[in-house]
């Protein structure tokens, strides 16, 4: 079983087929500096978690920095999704020998991508302006990657648990 623990939190407990830790993998560190990355991705029955999880978010008034998070944001989410596509097509052959067994059989087509920023002391009352903010930023990856609003959402520490991404 795999734990991962990041910003105050450990999700887990994952089978080791279904959980690539693409964040620390050898695929990741193999495209050089420059690339930031999700902490993991997750692959549970059809759905594939890619999972990012911050412990706070700078206040909108706090520019440039607000801006600034969200667009560390995309670029993390558009980086995974592509390295964890690379690696299932073997056009990166470090981050396919260890793509988790299970992540090799994917149907890509049938498989939903879900979407998870984790903050976890959001109150549940601010989850949905910043849900909505997420979607916006991440508007260029719903459309390249068909990904409805349906399966992206910011999330704190309560609702991961029930999500069932926390131990």
């Amino acid at each position: 079983m795999v734990t991962i623990t990041e910003s105050g939190m450990t999700f887990g407990d994952f089978d080791q087929d279904d959980c690539y830790q693409i964040e620390h993998s050898q695929g990741h560190n193999s495209l050089g500096q420059g690339f930031k990355m999700v902490e993991f991705t997750y692959l549970l029955e059809q759905k594939l978690f890619v999972v990012e999880a911050k412990s706070t978010i700078p206040r909108a008034t706090s520019q440039p920095d607000y801006d600034n998070y969200w667009d560390e944001i995309f670029e993390k989410f558009e980086n995974a999704l592509t390295l964890q596509l690379m690696a299932f097509v073997k056009r990166n052959m470090l981050a396919e020998s260890e793509l988790p067994p299970n992540h090799k059989r994917m149907d890509w087509q049938q498989t939903s991508f879900q979407l998870r920023l984790v903050i976890p002391k959001v109150p549940n009352g601010h989850l949905a302006p910043i849900t909505h903010k997420f979607r916006q930023r991440l508007h260029k990856l719903k459309k390249l990657w068909c990904i409805s609003d349906a399966h992206i959402f910011v999330v704190n520490e309560e609702k991961a648990r029930q999500e069932g991404l926390l131990v």
